[in-house]
């Protein structure tokens, strides 16, 4: 039977009657909302056979999904610092935003597929208001800045975990082992994510930047990479990845607290950087070239009284290296060394330590630091710290680009350089959430 719609008996007590073309246009959107519902029901059945085939076929490959939902978290820390420094011509602080361990927020969410197999993705920004490795005496603020540090997908279970986006290389953090706490707060041996932006002056009136003769070669940090990490086999662990640029890192890795009380952590890398360090056009035709093979590692014990110790040591070797395109100058290798005695008492931690980065920034330079660090932990998710720097910088260079008549650089005339020490205090708070 043909489907009509009337207008009878629809007038309300007290209404007047509706006119024929208010009828037949009520007429008309019954129809429309008729066939609306008679195309919905027919889409909605045609997704529910969809999506029973698609589950189908998850569990003919046994992979049909948890009944749960996803685990989500967010997380993340406001770390803001003061750099109070002085350079031995001038004096000046700078209020930043701590480098080493910067404000961020992070979002995680992981379900298990099947009892043993785990898929997850971890997304992580950090908000650099004024970073700490940027600051400089006499120099404005840099402004607000953001790093996309982690945007990876997982996958984890018996045979251990593939990550695959943007995350840590496989040897990030080989150079910060240290059981103190005080690491990326001031103590370690960090000392260029702190205030590597800083720069020693010599009595002429010209500059070196800190980082360019100091650094603890902490591998490639995060990268564009497939990463696997391996299961635990009683507190050892083997890192590998395969960076964009066609880098690779590999870091076996070690953890463990004895019976008695005593715990060691300890671990080794080994990186080619690939062409991640070169300028090279599609041709293959290399103009800066800063590719380097790196090795070594750090430990550190704690001991049941809280007494700590920790000790560091990374080499590069590098191959046909030109600096960048102002020196051209070749560079055989680098090394760099830390150490440092701490003890934890509740609350409190506090170090001393000692670095030492050696024919960085020239071919005989060498650039230490010493210094002291303490924290203090307001809360667990509060932790106040403190540190002073006394850093020293022997055989720098400074280098003068040499040019032909046409204004072209034809090489580098090496000029030494008096630095002047630095003394810095870097203090400041973190407060981690969630």
């Amino acid at each position: 039977m043909r489907n009509q719609v009337s207008c009878r008996g629809t007038r309300p007590p007290g209404v007047a009657m509706q006119s024929g073309t208010d009828c037949a246009s009520r007429g008309k959107d019954a129809r429309i909302n008729l066939l609306r519902g008679r195309n919905f029901m027919s889409i909605k059945a045609q997704y529910a056979g969809l999506a029973t085939g698609l589950v189908s076929m998850a569990t003919v490959f046994g992979a049909a999904p948890a009944a749960h939902a996803l685990d989500f978290k967010i997380s993340g820390q406001v770390n803001r610092a003061v750099i109070a420094a002085d350079n031995g011509k001038s004096t000046d602080a700078g209020l930043v935003d701590n480098g080493s361990s910067p404000t961020r927020f992070a979002f995680k969410g992981s379900q298990d597929v099947n009892p043993n197999l785990k898929v997850g993705f971890d997304y992580e920004i950090a908000v650099f208001v004024n970073k700490s490795g940027t600051y400089d005496i006499n120099k404005g603020a840099t402004g607000t800045s953001t790093d996309n540090r982690q945007a990876y997908a997982f996958f984890q279970g018996n045979y251990g975990k593939l990550r695959f986006g943007k995350t840590d290389g496989a040897a990030n953090s080989t150079s910060k082992v240290d059981l103190s706490g005080l690491t990326d707060l001031g103590g370690g041996s960090v000392v260029d994510d702190y205030f590597g932006g800083l720069s020693f002056v010599n009595g002429n009136g010209g500059t070196v930047g800190l980082s360019s003769g100091y650094s603890n070669f902490d591998a490639l940090s995060r990268q564009n990479t497939v990463r696997y990490d391996s299961p635990s086999f009683n507190g050892a662990t083997l890192s590998i990845s395969y960076d964009q640029g066609q880098a690779i890192e590999v870091a076996p890795r070690y953890e463990h607290k004895f019976a008695n009380g005593v715990k060691v952590a300890a671990a080794v890398d080994y990186v080619d950087s690939g062409n991640q360090k070169k300028d090279i056009n599609q041709a293959g035709v290399v103009k800066q070239n800063q590719y380097f093979h790196e090795f070594g590692g750090s430990a550190s014990v704690l001991l049941p009284s809280g007494l700590n110790f920790f000790a560091q040591y990374k080499r590069r070797n590098y191959h046909d290296t030109y600096y960048d395109s102002g020196k051209f100058i070749s560079q055989d290798h680098a090394q760099s060394y830390s150490g440092g005695i701490g003890y934890i008492r509740g609350k409190n931690h506090i170090q001393a330590f000692f670095g030492q980065t050696d024919d960085l920034q020239s071919s005989n330079s060498q650039v230490r630091n010493y210094g002291v660090a303490y924290r203090y932990d307001l809360l667990k998710s509060v932790n106040m710290y403190a540190s002073y720097h006394h850093l020293t910088g022997d055989n720098l260079a400074s280098y003068t680009p040499v040019t032909n008549g046409s204004g072209d650089q034809v090489g580098t005339s090496v000029g030494s350089f008096g630095a002047k020490n630095m003394n810095v205090v870097f203090a400041g708070v973190r407060v981690k959430f969630f």
